[in-house]
């Protein structure tokens, strides 16, 4: 009897091991934190649940890499692509932490600029509302090329905590309307194809702005080539008795334009598709406001140009 008594406690010490053992295979980690992304539709931050990975990781470093690797992806689980907009454009690998001063050093790439206000303004409210969710982080560092942070007016944007950031006011303007824009980039022919792009964006928003935008955004599609620097920026824009006038910010003496037949079809990628636009009939485009640019030996600034079938391609590519 004894023998019995003591076979019977043995299996239940085992069977009781066997499950703990089984326990910790399946065990998960509930958690609170969250991580942001921007809505460029809605122009808001969406917090998501970070994944049971994140609480498996170690170090403080990793932690904070697995973040902006996150938020590099532009992918949530909440948002589609359209709502995502463009990807952030952070320099790899120059991600650091000052742990005495609680701070991250966050470092853009030079695409940076060629962002929207309110792209700026939401990627970096997502970026410090998303590494402020680490208890041993509270504020992050921005820089464009190991440069720090400007504003338009040259002042340092400085450490910015969670506190600076008014989430009320991150969508002044809110993206309501829907917009159909059809907008031309170059074939491998160097011939231009109508690319139909649909946005969301603000009423109080020039359409013509629009269109530019998504020319310096680049095309959607693989078979077609960007035909304006990524780097130009829209000084004004103006549409007044069909005549469009923009004043653009770029290099002419940039490398991305190979040769003037590149600067030729970037003058008509802008032209025909502002000309998609039933308000405009004519545009004249300018450089920095500048009243005489040679920008080929045919082609002098600020003129005014006409729609030209001559330099499209009829298909047609539709993302």
């Amino acid at each position: 009897m004894k023998k019995i008594k003591i076979r019977y406690f043995l299996m239940c010490v085992l069977l009781i091991i066997g499950c703990v053992g089984c326990k910790q295979d399946t065990v998960t980690y509930s958690n609170e934190m969250q991580i942001y992304f921007f809505d460029s539709t809605k122009n808001e931050l969406v917090g998501e649940p970070l994944s049971d990975d994140f609480f498996r990781i170690a170090s403080e470093q990793e932690k904070v890499e697995y973040i902006i690797s996150r938020l590099k992806e532009n992918k949530s689980t909440l948002l589609t692509s359209l709502q995502m907009g463009p990807t952030m454009p952070i320099e790899s690998n120059t991600t650091s932490i000052n742990t005495k001063d609680r701070v991250v050093k966050v470092d853009f790439t030079n695409e940076y600029d060629a962002l929207t206000p309110q792209q700026k303004i939401g990627m970096r409210a997502a970026i410090v509302y998303s590494l402020t969710e680490l208890e041993f982080i509270d504020g992050v560092d921005f820089y464009v090329e190991q440069t720090p942070l400007s504003t338009a007016i040259g002042k340092l944007v400085g450490i910015v905590y969670r506190s600076d950031i008014n989430k009320d006011a991150l969508a002044p303007n809110p993206a309501t309307k829907s917009y159909v824009l059809n907008v031309y980039f170059a074939d491998q022919e160097g011939k231009l194809v109508k690319e139909v792009h649909r946005i969301i964006g603000s009423d109080s928003t020039k359409e013509e702005k629009f269109v530019v935008e998504e020319l310096i955004q680049g095309p959607k599609t693989d078979e077609l080539l960007a035909t304006v620097p990524s780097d130009m920026k829209v000084n004004t824009i103006d549409t007044l008795n069909g005549v469009c006038q923009v004043d653009l910010s770029f290099d002419p003496k940039s490398k991305f334009f190979k040769d003037d037949e590149a600067k030729t079809l970037m003058i008509y990628s802008i032209v025909n598709s502002l000309t998609e636009l039933p308000q405009v009939k004519k545009v004249i485009i300018s450089i920095d406001g500048q009243e005489e640019v040679a920008l080929t030996p045919e082609i002098d600034l600020p003129n005014t140009f006409e729609r030209s079938e001559a330099y499209i391609n009829q298909k047609e590519s539709t993302s």
